[in-house]
């Protein structure tokens, strides 16, 4: 019920304080129901009663109660606030440092985990915790001061407040079957959603949009039966405390109503019993109405800790003590989670500062593969691989990200100008520099013609540009950073002849002064490369120059042919 993992990201000093306001608040409320109940026995026994002490004692309590409620307030704020900000920094850390593709969560799952997911947990940090340990103690004190009037009433309220907990206890194991189903079926629901929404276009094209709209309608169905079935299981819970409370509550003022029938309470006893027993059930009974909303929090909690403990890439610390100038691959072996077959089988190859290096092949020859290996985003491999004359493994991740830089088709236009897009890749660059680089790219003459320039707002992942242009766009962000390695993963895929020559052109110019490697599945994009290296089924097996390569391989004749005979219709 209580996770210490979540004391150790925030400061545990406002629950230890919430749950001393809150002893402060009862002992304020047992002295003004002892001031109200011995008045009361007095005017019983006289008919007389001290007006003046008694206005005096229940405005001072009133007003020092109300203090209190503010200050449990002004507490509750600041905790809550502090685990959802200390939450979702540490879930935008561990998505950072996990990088691309690594989670086990979709975008979807992990955003409604970090909002809606971390709002339920507030309430189980904030509020049922505070209120778990205020039970321990207000118990107690409750029967420490009912104790001295008569220890038999107030040992059968002790023996029957357990009672409570019990039945929390029982719906636990129901909750927890119930809740693992809700959390399922919620995040699954909004990730079809957005999924759904993301391709419309797509199944409006395909007439397939009236067959998701039934499955979709069919998955909320489902999440509102889990819904039902939750909200049934903490209505029934709901009754069964409150019958306990009240019974136990009409146990004890009928056993102290005895016991001053048999003269074994006086009359002041008699009262703090009638006034207290209630009391004595409240805390838990809230506590109880807590624990329904708090286990939404309990079941997102252990989601978002699954999330936050997936094991993430080991770096180094070594640092490269001269620009980088040679990649060295050596008998590489790899293979992907779950999968028996190797995605990579004994690679082995030299990739240089100067050169131009094309890797192609068809789609799953490990061309991505290799390439995550080199910028170290998979690191479970056999084999090694050299940085100059540094094992990859031991350079830091600094390094990594300020030395290489990656470019594909899957990169992220954000709906802000373009100035701020490209910034992106050199915060410092001054206008000069972006209208260089947009030069470069031959996308200059286009922002010029904007009406806002460098300012012209983007849409969504740069839904107002052409595909030529949009990659041009990555393409010169990725200029600006200005790394010693860059990869280019089918940026040329998708878009119009003359946006490719331009890319082309561009990466033969910048293969000049750096290590740059370009990925694509057709050869026809590579003539003009330094060096070629094919690969199928995971091995390299063809590698030289263009020129060599059309002379002496058949597989790479072959596979020329069959491209030629795409692009001219199906002629040979």
């Amino acid at each position: 019920m209580i996770d210490k993992r979540l004391f150790r990201l925030t400061d545990k000093t406002n629950l230890f304080k919430l749950v001393i306001a809150r002893l402060l608040n009862l002992v304020l409320s047992i002295f003004m129901w002892l001031t109200i109940a011995k008045q009361l026995a007095n005017y019983l026994n006289s008919g007389k009663v001290d007006d003046k002490r008694l206005v005096v004692v229940l405005i001072g309590v009133l007003l020092f109660k109300i203090l209190l409620t503010k200050w449990m307030e002004q507490l509750t704020y600041q905790a809550s606030s502090e685990l959802r900000l200390a939450m979702r920094k540490a879930v935008m850390e561990k998505a950072f440092r996990l990088g691309n593709g690594q989670g086990q969560l979709s975008a979807a799952s992990l955003a409604q985990l970090s909002v809606d997911g971390i709002e339920q947990l507030e309430i189980y940090y904030a509020r049922f915790l505070p209120q778990l340990f205020y039970c321990l103690f207000a118990s107690l004190l409750i029967f420490l001061s009912l104790v001295g009037f008569a220890w038999q009433p107030a040992l059968i309220l002790l023996v029957c407040m357990p009672l409570i907990p019990l039945v929390i206890m029982s719906v636990m194991k129901i909750a927890k079957r119930i809740l693992s189903g809700y959390w399922n079926q919620y995040t699954d629901l909004g990730a079809k959603f957005h999924e759904n929404l993301s391709g419309l276009s797509t199944l409006k094209a395909y007439d397939q949009d009236e067959i998701k709209q039934v499955e979709a309608a069919n998955d909320a169905e489902k999440f509102r039966n889990v819904t039902m079935s939750l909200l049934s299981m903490q209505l029934n819970s709901i009754t069964i405390m409150d019958i306990v409370s009240y019974c136990g509550a009409a146990v004890g003022i009928g056993l102290a109503l005895f016991a001053y029938q048999q003269e074994q309470l006086t009359l002041v006893g008699m009262l703090m019993f009638i006034l207290l027993s209630a009391e004595f059930f409240i805390p838990m009974r809230q506590l109880g109405s807590l624990f329904h909303v708090a286990m939404n929090g309990i079941s997102a909690c252990k989601k978002l800790f699954t999330y936050l403990e997936l094991p993430e890439q080991e770096y180094g610390e070594v640092t490269l003590s001269s620009s980088l100038d040679q990649l060295k691959i050596e008998h590489v072996d790899f293979r992907y989670a779950g999968s028996e077959a190797l995605a990579l089988n004994d690679v082995s190859l030299l990739i240089k500062r100067g050169e131009f290096t094309a890797f192609v092949g068809q789609s799953g020859s490990g061309k991505s593969t290799i390439v995550r290996l080199l910028l170290h985003q998979l690191s479970q491999y056999e084999g090694r691989i050299y940085w100059n004359q540094d094992e990859l493994k031991t350079l830091s991740q600094e390094t990594i990200q300020q030395t290489a830089s990656l470019v594909d088709n899957h990169g992220y236009l954000y709906p802000t100008t373009i100035k701020e897009n490209l910034l992106l890749g050199n915060k410092k660059a001054s206008d000069d520099e972006l209208w260089q680089v947009l030069e470069k790219v031959q996308l200059a003459d286009f922002v010029q013609q904007l009406p806002k320039k460098l300012s012209e707002p983007l849409n969504e992942n740069g839904a107002n540009l052409s595909g030529g242009q949009r990659q041009r766009l990555l393409l010169a962000r990725a200029l600006l950073k200005d790394a010693q390695l860059y990869v280019f993963d089918e940026i040329t895929s998708g878009i119009d002849l003359a946006s490719e020559q331009i890319i082309l052109s561009c990466l033969q110019e910048l293969a000049k002064t750096n290590s740059v490697i370009f990925i694509s599945h057709r050869l026809y994009n590579v003539l003009e490369a330094d060096q070629v290296i094919v690969f199928e089924d995971g091995r390299v097996i063809e590698s030289g120059s263009p020129a060599q390569l059309q002379r002496e391989s058949v597989y790479f004749k072959n596979y020329f042919k069959q491209e030629q005979a795409m692009i001219n219709g199906g002629e040979q």
